[in-house]
């Protein structure tokens, strides 16, 4: 059975690294899935530098290296540049970040998006769940 790949928004990272209640039981999970090879997760170049600017006022410069450090070993770096923009540019969703991550997303092979705000991600060509969506879905599996 080939795993999902599981493209992970920004807001999930930020769930369980900065440990955000109601949502970090099942950011958490989803990692956990990750770091025993059952999914394969995808995060963008610029989730990574979001997560750092903003995890950094609440950690830490060194928590938070050490925090992206511990991902980097169970993910993997999502190949983007001129054409996710130039896609997101002309793209109809609202959210310029929102369509960069979407065509990253897509432009990777990801079978998925997480996301917290799914509504962002109207007319998405894959399923966009919640963290505590695709953990109870697998469960089921």
């Amino acid at each position: 059975m080939k795993k999902d790949s599981v493209f992970v928004d920004t807001n999930i990272i930020l769930d369980w690294l900065g440990k955000r209640e109601p949502f970090f039981k099942y950011a958490e999970e989803l990692f956990l899935k990750a770091e025993n090879e059952e999914i394969e997760v995808l995060i963008s170049t610029m989730s990574y530098i979001s997560t750092e600017y903003i995890l950094r006022k609440q950690l830490g410069k060194d928590k938070t290296r050490q925090a992206l450090t511990g991902i980097r070993t169970i993910s993997t770096v999502c190949n983007s540049g001129g054409k996710e923009i130039d896609l997101a540019l002309v793209s109809d969703m609202k959210d310029f970040e929102d369509a960069f991550q979407y065509y990253t997303a897509i432009n990777n092979s990801a079978s998925i998006i997480v996301t917290r705000n799914p509504k962002d991600f109207e007319d998405s060509r894959i399923p966009i769940m919640s963290a505590e969506e695709y953990v109870k879905l697998s469960q089921q599996d």
